[in-house]
């Protein structure tokens, strides 16, 4: 795996259209890159080996249900992270949970249906041994956690066509 492997727009089209949906079909994206499947199923492998791409999944979404966001911070004693993580990652709907630098050691992200749940996640949080404090923030209204809205840029889009920014 290269250390710090780049990324130019074509490549920024596949992850775009594997994001958008995971079993996108390789002609479709080759046809909208204007190269051939072929091109796309390598530039794909070596996104893969370079480990820019671990996987792909899809989102099954329930039309129905009405889920909202939660993000949970948490300050934690060292050397409970690991433990603290993986009790996290047993709440249905974690969508990722994780350890940051900064405030706080981990962060996690739920998706929630009410606010009686949000008291539960909370209160399973806090009974967690190395729990030092957390903090809750939830979104009033609808989450939108599908890939259409993240906003991605290759290296060049984002420095202006340079490979480099200037001031690297």
């Amino acid at each position: 795996m290269k250390s710090n492997p780049e990324i130019d727009a074509i490549d920024m089209k596949i992850i775009k259209a594997l994001l958008k949906d995971a079993r996108a079909n390789f002609t479709d994206i080759a046809k909208d890159s204007n190269i051939s499947a072929t091109a796309i199923t390598k530039r794909y492998q070596k996104m893969k080996k370079n480990g820019i791409l671990t996987g792909t999944s899809f989102i099954i979404v329930s039309k129905a249900r009405n889920e909202y966001s939660l993000s949970i911070d948490i300050k934690a004693e060292g050397g409970y992270e690991t433990t603290i993580i993986e009790a996290i990652k047993k709440i249905p709907r974690v969508l990722n949970c994780f350890r940051v630098i900064g405030r706080y050691d981990i962060h996690a992200a739920i998706r929630v249906e009410s606010l009686k749940e949000i008291t539960r996640i909370k209160q399973t949080v806090q009974k967690q041994k190395g729990v030092l404090s957390l903090e809750i923030t939830s979104g009033l209204t609808k989450a939108s956690f599908f890939p259409e809205n993240l906003l991605i840029k290759s290296i060049e889009e984002a420095n202006n066509g340079q490979r480099r920014p200037e001031n690297y």
